[in-house]
């Protein structure tokens, strides 16, 4: 299995913004969806067709470098775009409280309360459905207004079990801390006021526990009773009450014995997450199969070895001294095995230290680092990893075909230039470096 980097067009962001302007006071111009932009993944405010703000992103429009401005996210009504990268709540805006009829405004205020009878849940008023909570008890509150049974004869209720009991011959009324329910003896602590229920775990006065499964397909109600389960194969519920598969990065939800990897279909696509029976190889250690690792992803990277690798999304996931390697045909990442601590490095100049390396982006890290040199010179076909090509080029998608491609200098006339008569247009490519790479007009 090869492993392939991802290029990216060009890291440096573009000085437009949203908001105050300079010291003139003027707004500063805000971004249009459609037009031409350079920085790839960059961010600007924007407005959409109406007058809503917006936050626009830079997307690869096309194969020849050209890219545009898409919406990344529309702001509601009482939100407006700021620092180029996200919707906030202006809580100076008249439609804060648009489309909540009650609760918490979001910012420190309220969008008024519910009528009797009604409980505000996701900032609409709802009526109160209250769940009884008796389990074993034959006595005392249930938590709704109500009780889960009454002792007969001499017995009486016994908190905290709530079972029916005779009294202890010096029996001695315990209220301490407690508003509500069985005293112990036969008599009361007391009774609630209207809107409050006696909870029974502390006998006080409190509101009805009111079931929210707002946004929840599974998981816990609040009340102790359930949103529902996942159904579906391979689904867990998440923490977030939502349904989806295990975590391969983590290595959670998961039955025992079991741990979270990814397959590989006849036709060598990777498919996942999936649990699959726990084996006991530790990461970097050598493996057989899906099954012979005790996490991560038995995987044999460059035709070489089989390991165990841990999964990843960014080297923030690997650990010091590790990276974030993406792979060809491959829904994953990994992380490198036993890795040294990378060396960064100019496109233009290279200079790595060690002879057997070359500079080259790496989109994990975020920027040049030295990486074993590859073989393919200028104009050779590659598969998309960056280091595939010899010390001064790199492996791009142009004209949508991979090829190996020099890196030349955006200044004109400066080092190193384009000087194969078949590649001579420079185009950028790196621009925090003024890097760029030969095409052919």
């Amino acid at each position: 299995m090869r492993f392939s980097w991802l290029i990216g067009w060009t890291l440096l962001a573009l000085a437009v913004g949203c908001g105050s302007g300079g010291d003139d006071g003027e707004e500063a111009v805000k971004g249009v969806a459609g037009e031409a932009c350079e920085a790839v993944d960059a961010t600007v405010c924007g407005l959409t067709e109406g007058t809503l703000d917006s936050v626009l992103t830079c997307t690869a429009f096309d194969d020849k470098g050209t890219n545009k401005w898409t919406e990344k996210q529309v702001c509601s009504k009482a939100e407006s775009c700021v620092e180029d990268s996200a919707c906030q709540v202006d809580c100076e805006s008249a439609w804060i409280c648009d489309g909540k009829e009650c609760g918490d405004d979001g910012c420190g205020g309220s969008c008024g309360g519910c009528d009797a009878g009604m409980s505000c849940i996701g900032n609409e008023c709802k009526d109160v459905i209250c769940t009884p909570s008796c389990g074993a008890a034959e006595c005392g509150p249930d938590g709704c207004g109500n009780t889960c049974g009454e002792c007969g004869g001499s017995l009486v209720c016994m908190p905290p079990a709530y079972v029916c009991m005779e009294p202890p011959a010096d029996c001695k009324p315990d209220c301490l801390n407690k508003a509500c329910g069985p005293n112990g003896c036969g008599g009361s602590c007391g009774s609630c006021p209207g809107g409050t229920m006696c909870a029974p775990a502390t006998q006080t006065c409190e509101l009805p526990c009111m079931p929210d499964c707002t946004g929840k397909a599974c998981g816990d109600d609040g009340c102790g009773g359930t949103c529902g389960a996942c159904i579906e194969a391979d689904q867990f519920c998440l923490p977030d009450g939502t349904c989806g598969p295990c975590d391969p990065i983590m290595n959670e939800f998961c039955p025992p014995e079991q741990y979270c990897t990814y397959g590989t279909d006849e036709a060598g696509i990777s498919y996942g997450p999936v649990c699959e029976d726990a084996g006991t190889q530790m990461y970097g250690e050598p493996c057989g199969g899906v099954d012979s690792c005790a996490e991560g992803i038995c995987s044999a990277l460059n035709e070489g070895e089989a390991l165990c690798y841990q999964v990843c999304k960014t080297n923030a996931d690997c650990g010091e001294a590790k990276q974030c390697i993406e792979l060809s045909n491959s829904t994953y990442k990994l992380c490198t095995v036993g890795g040294g601590s990378f060396e960064t490095c100019n496109l233009l100049t290279q200079g790595c230290t060690l002879d057997t390396e070359a500079c080259y982006f790496n989109s994990n890290a975020g920027e040049p680092i030295c990486m074993e040199e590859g073989a393919g010179t200028e104009g050779n076909g590659c598969t998309g990893q960056a280091n595939e090509c010899v010390e001064g080029l790199t492996c791009v998608s142009y004209s949508s075909t991979w090829t190996c491609r020099k890196f030349c200098n955006t200044k004109k006339g400066e080092e190193p230039l384009c000087d194969n008569p078949d590649f001579p247009k420079c185009t950028n490519y790196y621009a925090l470096q003024g890097a760029g790479f030969c095409t052919e007009d």
